[in-house]
Parts: C-alpha cells; structure tokens; sequence
C-alpha cells in the first residue's frame, strides 16, 4: 500500500542551509594577496640591499656601529618585512579569506619602514628618545599587523589553526625582544642575568625561527607539490620550538642555566621534526625540481646543524659559550647564510615569480626548471656554508677565503635573479596600496 510523503509544517518554507561567512565579490581596485604580499617584499628587499651596501661599507672603512647598522637593516627593515608580507600572504590562502583592510597594510608599511629607519638613525647618535619613538612605531606595525591577522581570522571561510599559530608566537616574542633591545640602547642596568642573550633568542629564534618553521610546513610541501607527510609531528614541532625559545630567552635573561640548555635542545627537537617532514617531501617530490625547491630543502640541514654546535658548546662550557664564544662565527655561519638566507632567496625566488604570474592575468610562466644547473647552484651553495663553517670552527685555514669567495658568488648570481623578478613586479606588476 503506498504512503504520502509526509506533511510540510505550515508557515515558512524551508530555508537552505547557508555559510557562517560568505566572500564578497571582488571588485575592481579592490587589495588583492599579491598586492600585500608585493609591497611588503619590495620595502624589504630595498632594506637587504641597503644591508650589502652598509656592509661592503664596512669592510673598506671600518666604523663602530658599521656591523650594527648592516645586521639591523638586513634583519629588522630587510626580513622581519618578507616575514610581515607573507606571514599575511599565506594566511589568506589557509584560511581561504581577502586579504586585510588597505589601511592597515598601509600602517603597518608606514610605520615599519619609518620605525626601521629612525632606529638605524637613533641608535648610532644615541639619541635617547628618538629610539623609543621608532621602538613604539615598530610596536604600532606590529599590533596593526595582529590585527590584520584578527581581521582575516573573524571573516574566513574556514579554521586552520596552524595559519596563525605560528605568526602569533613570534609576533609575541618579536615584541619582548623589541622591549629587551630598548633596554640595552638605553643601557638600563640588569643584573639578573644576560639581557642580550635573551633579546637575541627572542629576535632570532622567536620571530625569524618561528617563522620561517612555521611557514615551512605547509610551504614546501607547495614548492615540492606534495603534502605534509607527517602532519602529527608539527605539534611536536611547534611545542618544541616555541617551548624552547621561551626557556632559552628566560634561562638568558635570569641566569638559569639548566633552564637555557633545556631551550637549546628543545629547539634540537624542533628542528629535527621540521626536517624529517623536509626530506620526506624531497623524496616525494614531482621531478624536477625548481631551483626555489632545491634552496629551501639545502638550507634546512644547516639550522639542525647550527642548533647541534650551539647545543653541544651549552652544555660543554656552559650556555654564555653558545652565543660569545669560540662557537660563535660557526653557529653564525650555518645559521645566517645557511639556514636564513638560502630560505629566504629560495622563498623569494618562488613567490616573486608567482606575483608576476598571477599579476600578468597567467599569461607569464613559471621559471622552467634547469635540472643540471639548478643542482649545481644549490650543491655549491651547501659547499661554500659548510665549508666556511668547518673553517671557522677550527678546520683548515686554507678552506676559509675559497670557501668565503665561493659564497658571495653564488649569493650574488642568486640576488641577480631576485632583482630581476623584483624589478618585473615593479614595472608590470606594480602592487596598488
């Protein structure tokens, strides 16, 4: 015997299910990803530029505050700016959200750039308050970039908790070290411990580290077209690194050894889950590999590296040994041209590339990929690092000037290729902000 379909309830007619959140449709002069991203990575690639130039200054004419002036503008006005830009660029792709409001990309810009500047000024002329305005400016960027992040967090389309996690732990640290960095230029008495130590665990580790690993995880699987081969091991990596960063910073800052040594190889642990989800996408990787994929994965080694030596002298002459002593040019070494900047020339191999593309409507292509050459770039490039590192920490003397002149070959054969990707951005690809 057939049955009537059951009885819509009178009244109101059923409504289909909707969204929590729906994307408004792009219109015309509306920010777009590129344009973020773009702005941010020309301004710092302005600043690395201005680091080569203040350091090649150096080297002929020795100044005081020479070193200085080379390292802050590479890393607060140069990276810290390519960490800002893509720590934004990647988020709106994760969480599959517009990019944020044009006036706060506008204020974070403004008072990054002038924060930089003002405290490259400052410093050297020792002018007391003039540092605590570009401090306070670099703090504005860095809440308006917060709350960029919030913004896009508020209104996306779906939750990824790892998009933000990462940022928003070295955000945190980047602020205490800008606090610890205040201190020291205005030469506040600590007697607690070593408060330099603990402004560069936070500035390094904390804020370029925690970075660069966080965005590791999901990028290079990108650059290689896999996936994250062992998702369950980037917990561990995030309660690793950013665990470690806290205690290295707190064992400096209040002299706690134990405390210090326990950050160090927590850091180790960090590295290590980083790098086993690296080789594990190079194995599975679609051949051949572009020459930006080839970078990244090269670089990863010499963080685990630099992190082991830096560890080892912790423990052997106690952690002050790890930062100031014999160990130091090594550790500076595999960590700075190593680790930094093969991964941040490899990343900005890769995404430059992608601005022209998708600016250009995809009608500009991809980089082909060069196998035979590409190999050989990215094997010298790891020769020259570990080779000047064997150098520095107590190998042949006779490695040192090959293995310095080596580097600066490939790093300058590398840099061409990024201003001239640069230069397409600005002239037909211009980022409107």
């Amino acid at each position: 015997m057939a049955t009537e379909p059951p009885a819509l309830p009178v009244g109101r007619p059923p409504q289909p299910r909707r969204c929590r959140h729906r994307a408004a449709p792009r219109r015309d002069g509306d920010l777009r990803p590129t344009d973020v991203v773009s702005s941010f990575f020309i301004c710092g690639i302005a600043f690395l530029v201005a680091a080569a130039v203040a350091a090649i200054v150096q080297a002929v004419a020795p100044w005081p505050w020479g070193r200085w002036l080379a390292l802050h503008l590479a890393f607060v006005g140069g990276i810290s700016q390519l960490v800002l830009g893509a720590g934004q660029f990647f988020v709106g792709a994760f969480l599959a959200t517009d990019p944020p409001p044009r006036r706060l990309v506008r204020a974070q810009l403004a008072a990054w750039n002038l924060g930089a500047i003002g405290l490259a000024l400052a410093i050297p002329l020792d002018a007391g308050t003039a540092v605590w305005i570009a401090v306070g400016l670099l703090v504005g960027s860095l809440a308006s970039w917060g709350l960029a992040i919030a913004t896009m967090w508020r209104r996306s389309l779906r939750r990824s908790p790892w998009a933000v996690a990462w940022y928003c732990c070295g955000a945190l640290f980047l602020g205490l070290g800008l606090l610890a960095g205040s201190l020291l230029a205005h030469g506040v008495p600590w007697a607690q411990g070593d408060l330099l130590g603990a402004h560069m665990s936070l500035n390094l580790a904390g804020w370029f580290g925690g970075a660069i690993v966080g965005t590791l995880h999901t990028f290079y699987p990108s650059l290689t077209q896999t996936q994250l081969r062992h998702p369950r091991l980037q917990p561990l990596s995030f309660a690793a690194w950013n665990g470690g960063v806290a205690a290295l910073a707190i064992g400096y800052a209040w002299a706690l050894d134990p405390l210090a040594i326990a950050g160090w190889l927590a850091l180790c642990l960090g590295a290590l889950a980083l790098l086993i989800n690296v080789v594990a996408s190079l194995r599975g990787a679609v051949r051949p590999l572009s020459l930006a994929a080839r970078l990244v994965g090269a670089a990863q080694p010499f963080l685990l590296a630099a992190l082991v030596v830096a560890t080892t002298a912790a423990i052997d002459r106690g952690p002050d040994e790890a930062l100031v002593g014999a160990t130091r040019a090594t550790v500076g070494t595999l960590l700075v041209a190593g680790w930094i900047g093969l991964t941040v020339l490899g990343s900005l191999l890769h995404l430059l590339a992608v601005v022209v593309r998708v600016r250009g409507g995809f009608t500009a292509r991809m980089p082909d990929p060069r196998p035979r050459l590409d190999r050989l770039v990215s094997i010298l490039a790891m020769l020259a690092v570990a080779a000047l590192a064997l150098a520095q920490k107590g190998g042949p003397a006779s490695l040192h000037a090959p293995a310095r002149w080596l580097l600066i070959a490939v790093y300058a054969m590398l840099a061409l290729r990024v201003a001239r990707l640069a230069g397409r951005v600005l002239l037909a690809a211009r980022p409107s902000i």
